[in-house]
Order: structure tokens, then C-alpha cells, then sequence
């Protein structure tokens, strides 16, 4: 108990001295003071990271912005925490309050671009009726497509088929024709090849019918339309949709497709024309 009374003294003895810095003790103790805010707001920046990983907000966008916002307050806390104890702003907090009308028009002039990212960032994220979720295949505007990698409060992450990420403002995004290739059932993309003029063209229909029928990622009907696109210069152009049940498996799935269409055209006689051109010499007299 004594021993207790006697801490409890020594620290009211140097409370003074805290605040005025006159002693060692007094100074190691500010440091700490100032130190302090920032060690607390990186360990809850760990823990928010720890509970709020990237693999657990797959698919929750809401999620992502919300802690990109908790993270931002928890450095803000810290920051204003330690510039309070700094003594000629010992009343940071009651100025901060007192201020807030101010601060907010003087960064709303500033900043109006960033905020304006910021607010769409938010409405992207809480609406029920939000165009994409984080590993969402999607195309912004005229920007290539690609995957959700992240969203911020500045941008959208896009990752592209060639590892380039595509960095959207969220003002860009909201304001943008978006695609979502992820939201459909299924996915479709032609398979054309063309024909030299005087083929069967029924006879290639069917080849090129049955192959697509028979891939294992194919999805569609047992009946593969198949359709006459063009009458071009060197051969007729016939189409036809490969349909797999996610956009991962289509470019593989028509890549097989086009190869085996070749070998089986190979098969049946039928000739892939190419562009040719006929000279004719004449002898000059």
C-alpha cells in the first residue's frame, strides 16, 4: 500500500514536468506520449487486416470501402491524439469541433475531385443495385476489360488477361457504361472460319456443328446454330457461338474448337481459302 502511495506521488510530482519538459524523465515521457497514437493505430491497422483480409471481402465491395474508411479514421485518431499533447495545442479537440465548418468548405474547394471520387466510391459500394463485386469481370467505358483486383476510396483496380492493372476513378466508373461479363449465366463468343466458293457449305456447317457440340466446356443447345456471315471476295465466312458456363473457359474452349475444325476440314476435303492473286504477262511488240 505504501508502495503504491508513493508511485501515485512520484507521478503527480512529475506531472508538472511533463508538461513543461524540464527534466529527462519528463522528455522520455513526452516521446512516448507523441509515439504512442501511431504504434496503437498500426497494431488496430493489423487487426483490421487480420479480420478484414482480402480473401474474406471476395465478392463484398461494401466491405473493401468500409475498411479503407475505418483505416483512414483510425490514422486520423492517431494523429490528432498526438498533436494534442503537444502543449500549445493541448485543446486540438475542441479546435478540431469548433473549426469542422470551416475545414469542410475550404477541402470541399480544394478537393473536388477526391471527394467527388470518394462519394462515388461510396455509392458504388452500398448500393443493393451495385454493377460489380470484387473479382468481377468487367469493362469501364472504352478501358479494356479485366478482373476486380480492389476498390479505394480514389479508384477501381482493374487486372487485365496481360497483368497490366487498370487504375478507374470511382467518378470515372460511376459515370461509365459498365459491362459485367461475371453477372451472366454463360458465356459466348464466334468461332468463324471461311470457306472456298464452290465448298458444301451444308457439309461444313455440320462439321463445324459437331465439333462444337462435342467440347466438354460447351453449354449451349445439342443444336450449335451455325450461320453464313459473309460472301467475301475469296470465300464464304461461316459463323458459329461457343458457349461455355464461365468466361474463364471460353478462349481455351474456341482455341480447340478452331484447331479441330481445321484438322477435321483437312479430313472432309474441305479447302480454307487464302487471298490470291492471277498475273498475267503479255509480250510487248
Amino acid at each position: 500500500m505504501m508502495t503504491a502511495i508513493l508511485a501515485i506521488d512520484a507521478v503527480t510530482n512529475v506531472m508538472p514536468d511533463i508538461a513543461t519538459g524540464k527534466t529527462p524523465m519528463a522528455v522520455g515521457v513526452r516521446i512516448v506520449l507523441y509515439i504512442l497514437p501511431f504504434v496503437v493505430a498500426y497494431l488496430a491497422g493489423l487487426v483490421l487486416d487480420r479480420f478484414l483480409s482480402n480473401e474474406r471481402l471476395h465478392g463484398k465491395l461494401h466491405l473493401v470501402l468500409l475498411r479503407s474508411i475505418i483505416r483512414i479514421a483510425i490514422w486520423m485518431a492517431a494523429i490528432i491524439t498526438a498533436v494534442s499533447f503537444v502543449p500549445s495545442f493541448s485543446r486540438t479537440w475542441e479546435t478540431v469541433v469548433a473549426s469542422s465548418g470551416i475545414a469542410a468548405v475550404v477541402l470541399g474547394l480544394a478537393a473536388q475531385s477526391t471527394l467527388a471520387n470518394v462519394f462515388a466510391g461510396i455509392a458504388l459500394s452500398v448500393t443493393q443495385a451495385r454493377p460489380f463485386d470484387i473479382g468481377d469481370r468487367i469493362q469501364v467505358g472504352t478501358n479494356d476489360p479485366g478482373f476486380v483486383v480492389d476498390i479505394t476510396l480514389r479508384h477501381v483496380a482493374i487486372c487485365t488477361f496481360q497483368n497490366e492493372v487498370i487504375y478507374v476513378p470511382n467518378s470515372v466508373v460511376s459515370s461509365s457504361t459498365i459491362i459485367n461479363y461475371t453477372k451472366m449465366t454463360s458465356y459466348s463468343y464466334p468461332v468463324m472460319v471461311s470457306v472456298a466458293y464452290g465448298t458444301d457449305v451444308e457439309k461444313a456447317m455440320r462439321v463445324m456443328r459437331e465439333v462444337i457440340a462435342s467440347h466438354p466446356k460447351y453449354v449451349g443447345g445439342a443444336d450449335v446454330p451455325v450461320l453464313c456471315r459473309e460472301l467475301g471476295d475469296s470465300g464464304i465466312t461461316l459463323r458459329a457461338m461457343m458457349t461455355t458456363g464461365i468466361f474463364a473457359d471460353n478462349p481455351g474452349a474456341c482455341s480447340d474448337c478452331r484447331v479441330e475444325i481445321l484438322k477435321r476440314f483437312a479430313q472432309e476435303g474441305i479447302e480454307i481459302p487464302y487471298p490470291h492473286v492471277d498475273v498475267t504477262m503479255r509480250e510487248s511488240r
